[in-house]
């Protein structure tokens, strides 16, 4: 009796603390409404970008396919592109365009939109909103990391569900998108992607962190070494990770530039918290 009492209590900790845990992953998109600048959106442009006030605003923590853009210099659409525009813009429009602002450490990206999280006014979270739906997935940029445990988690769970953009991967393997075997990659895929696969080289030159996989280079620029544990990424070596970012083709190989350790899932903040 006494063993079924101690197995019990054990059982009754571990479910405690699983939702301890699980719950504080919820609530790191948690704010004080009241401190969040508030204004009137005018519309969604693409699943992360959006018009407010006349200015173009783009949603921190996470990226959305692009839609196709036919100009001087052609842009290929990515899949659900256009759905998750209309996401957005249904989300916004029953929530009558009213949105509350939060800033991060950079405000400005390289084109000078500024960055925000996006709040509704019972305290609901756009850009957790947006990457639970499956539309969108997230990542870290600019050292922006307000609720990026929240942003991970969020995907993740669009990730499990199989939901929009997983699903599209699942019914089009073919398409390589979102995410890519690092073996099976042509010269059609380069920009935003998760690449997959084993790690096969870690070492370091005078200007880079360098990451080998069997057809994909990882790079860090020294620019950004303060962001990452170089020992970390040793440790990396001869394990199969999934890293994002955009890829380029450079004399017959595939390219992704790092900024910060986030772009790697063994390094991401839902994996580290669980450590």
């Amino acid at each position: 009796m006494k063993k079924l009492i101690s197995f019990l209590a054990l059982a009754l900790t571990s479910i405690s603390l699983s939702f301890s845990a699980s719950a504080a992953v919820e609530q790191t998109c948690k704010v004080d409404t009241e401190k969040l600048l508030w204004t009137k959106a005018d519309y969604a442009i693409t699943g992360d970008t959006l018009v407010i006030n006349r200015q173009r605003v783009r949603l921190a923590g996470l990226y959305a396919p692009q839609i196709e853009k036919k100009q001087k210099w052609h842009t290929p659409g990515e899949p659900l592109a256009k759905e998750a525009q209309t996401f957005l813009n249904k989300l916004l429009a029953n929530n009558d365009l009213e949105v509350g602002i939060e800033f991060d450490t950079t405000r400005l990206d390289n084109r000078n939109r500024q960055l925000v999280h996006l709040f509704l006014r019972d305290g609901t979270s756009v850009q957790q909103k947006m990457l639970e739906s499956g539309y969108t997935l997230a990542r870290t940029t600019y050292n922006n990391l307000k609720h990026a445990e929240c942003y991970y988690q969020a995907e993740q769970k669009a990730r499990n569900g199989e939901y929009q953009l997983w699903d599209f991967m699942a019914k089009n393997p073919d398409r390589h998108f979102p995410l890519a075997n690092s073996s099976k990659l042509t010269s059609e895929d380069e920009g935003f992607r998760i690449i997959k696969g084993k790690i096969v080289k870690v070492d370091k030159s005078s200007s880079n962190y360098i990451l080998n996989m069997d057809t994909t280079g990882i790079r860090v620029q020294k620019k950004y070494w303060k962001n990452f544990d170089y020992n970390k990424l040793k440790a990396l070596n001869g394990k199969t990770i999934e890293v994002r970012g955009y890829a380029y083709l450079y004399k017959g190989a595939m390219y992704m530039m790092l900024d910060h350790p986030y772009s790697i899932d063994a390094l991401s903040p839902i994996n580290q918290a669980n450590k």
